[in-house]
């Protein structure tokens, strides 16, 4: 018996250490500081290369359920677009709604075999509180409004999440709204229950003390299988505890202590990093983008600057050559005009689209001084002489801009350091092990998404930062080290190639199923971009996937399943649904499982919301099993 029970324990530690070494050995070969872990790819997904607005990341989800993921975007203040996936190529976009749409929910809720999209839309800037629209689409890609949630408190939408709160195989839906405390009449942190027909029976969840902690998370963070919430994105956070039934507990102090009052958490990522078998935290942190800001690349002479419903003013600016160059102007909604000199000559940017940014060249002769003893509305520009100009006005809405070939220095606006911060879920408890992992990252950060780029075994992140808007936004990748530390990658390859625009949003896909783990990434006021895992074979480990479906039994749909996988002697654990946006939910349900040098996974475990189960057994590397 004991020579057994050794011979059982060498061959665990043999195959763990196979998980290991792929670790050790891709660390070094995927640093290489003269190749990189991703590259922009142009034309597979068609995205526009003008400049827009955005509203979270790109959703991923196969809607037309033949197999393939496909993406959906929204341009905040214009549309959401769809790019049906066809094999790894994308075609152009079909437009799902048009207007003020913020966040995306997709799955099947009604059960009928068709995928639902709920997209919560803006109140007018406070002047017009909507409901949710909702939509199904058939697998021929045809797009149906089914009609409004007219049932519903009018809100100025944000976030829609699923959820399953009452083990009854049926998706409830909590939703989130911009409710200041004066405004008596709008609602937020709602809960719907799902009878099978609509969503009904609301209440009202714990509310963060700031109206801006809007975004939520689902997760299962006491493993108990029921989904808890998450809100945050102000000033302090809430935690609310599910307990079946459609209830839940207010667990905010209880289990988050003072971390409960960490400010400006601006999108949370659910990842089991120690493969441990619960859900640790990635918070990205920075707060929205209510204050002036204005940033000098010297190099390429550029000064960008955003401007927020207030005055703002830049003087004494010298150029370079006898014409004023501005790019990528954008303003939410152009209250005011843009006027030149004294004379207050309206000018227009010329625009490819509407909504996108705009360009401006003046000769200085077009410009000449600045309006005396008047209100200044919009956005003025005056040339004052000797190479000098001045910009300045008044803003209703936001309003951003790049002022080309700048040869002085002028005031810079930064924000403040604000870093990122991991918590280990230790018994439901959480623990800031953020430099214990070794993670530094003091600029501001924007989103994060969680999975296995080098296959090793252990889920890394990919991160936005909020930038320089004078310069390319560089987002960027951490590797896990098996669990014991993270290391910044060298080069991850993803340069954006705007400028005025700041990190906005990072999703996940494995765009044409080769088993890498591919990347789209967004900015504000910037472009999307699809970017490529250029790993070569020899620097991945292996892998396999994981399609959940609807339970075999009760038909209990995918969202909120936990898949754990068993490989070499480690496992691991994913939640279907899982992403690090706060507005969005995804319908990320085709799961892919890093396994190192294994050549199999000896047991993969489908546990649904309610209950549910279902393992396979011996699955090899390179398969994909469903449920």
């Amino acid at each position: 018996m004991k020579s057994t029970r050794l011979s059982t324990l060498l061959l665990s530690l043999v195959c763990s250490s196979a998980i290991v070494s792929c670790v050790s050995n891709n660390q070094n070969q995927i640093n290489d500081e003269n190749s990189s872990l991703f590259v922009k790819t142009e034309g597979v997904i068609p995205f526009t290369k003008e400049m827009q607005r955005k509203w979270g990341a790109a959703v991923v989800a196969d809607l037309d359920l033949n197999g393939w993921e496909d993406v959906i975007t929204t341009q905040h203040g214009t549309n959401a677009l769809i790019y049906w996936n066809e094999g790894g190529q994308f075609t152009d976009p079909t437009v799902l709604i048009n207007g003020d749409t913020h966040g995306l929910a997709v799955s099947d809720y009604d059960g009928d075999g068709k995928v639902n999209i709920i997209v919560a839309q803006g109140g007018g800037d406070g002047g017009n509180p909507r409901r949710p629209v909702y939509f199904s689409v058939d697998q021929d890609r045809k797009i149906t409004r089914l009609g409004t949630f007219d049932h519903f408190t009018p809100s100025r939408g944000r976030s829609v999440k699923f959820v399953e709160a009452n083990n009854d195989e049926k998706l409830d839906l909590f939703a989130t709204g911009y409710a200041p405390k004066k405004a008596k009449e709008l609602t937020t942190n709602q809960l719907y229950l799902n009878n099978g027909t609509t969503f009904t029976d609301p209440h009202t969840l714990r509310k963060a003390n700031d109206p801006l902690s809007m975004k939520a998370l689902t997760t299962d963070i006491n493993n108990d299988g029921i989904i808890d919430i998450f809100t945050f994105g102000g000033k302090d956070l809430t935690l609310s505890i599910g307990l079946g039934a459609g209830k839940y507990k207010d667990s905010t102090t209880e289990l988050l202590g003072e971390l409960a009052k960490t400010k400006h958490v601006n999108n949370i990522t659910d990842i089991d990093y120690d493969n441990d078998g619960d859900f640790d935290l990635f918070f990205v942190r920075s707060p929205y983008q209510f204050e002036e800001e204005a940033y000098y690349d010297p190099i390429n002479k550029n000064l960008a600057f955003f401007a927020f419903r207030d005055k703002f003013n830049f003087e004494n600016i010298n150029i370079e050559g006898n014409e004023l160059i501005i790019e990528n102007i954008q303003e939410t909604y152009a209250t005011y005009d843009i006027q030149l000199g004294k004379n207050r000559t309206v000018v227009t940017p010329e625009r490819k689209e509407k909504y996108t940014g705009g360009k401006l060249v003046i000769k200085s002769e077009e410009a000449q001084g600045w309006p005396e003893g008047e209100t200044l509305k919009g956005m003025h520009i005056g040339y004052m002489g000797d190479g000098t100009w001045r910009i300045g006005g008044y803003v209703k809405s936001r309003l951003s801009a790049v002022v080309k070939n700048v040869i002085s220095q002028p005031e810079e606006l930064r924000r403040k350091p604000l870093p990122a911060m991991l918590l280990e879920n230790q018994n439901g408890q959480f623990v800031d092990v953020t430099k214990a992992m070794g993670i530094n990252i003091s600029e501001q950060t924007v989103s994060a998404t969680a999975a296995d780029f080098n296959n090793d075994g252990y889920i890394d992140l990919a991160i936005s930062p909020y930038g320089n808007m004078a310069l390319p936004v560089e987002h960027f990748v951490l590797i896990n080290n098996a669990g014991k530390s993270f290391t910044k990658h060298a080069n991850a390859g993803l340069i954006s190639d705007e400028i005025g625009a700041t990190g906005v949003g990072i999703s996940t896909i494995d765009y044409n199923h080769d088993g890498r783990m591919d990347i789209i990434f967004g900015n504000e006021r910037g472009r999307w971009y699809l970017a490529k895992n250029q790993l070569s074979e020899r620097e991945l480990g292996n892998y396999l996937t994981v399609k959940v479906t609807a339970s075999p039994d009760k038909h209990a749909q995918p969202i909120g399943a936990r898949v754990t996988i068993s490989a070499c002697g480690i496992q691991q654990t994913q939640l279907v649904g899982a992403s690090g946006d706060g507005f969005h939910h995804m319908l990320n349900n085709r799961m892919h499982f890093g396994i190192g040098r294994c050549d199999k996974a000896d047991s993969v475990q489908i546990t649904w919301a309610n209950g549910e189960q279902k393992i396979i057994k011996n699955v090899k590397a390179g398969a994909s099993v469903s449920s």
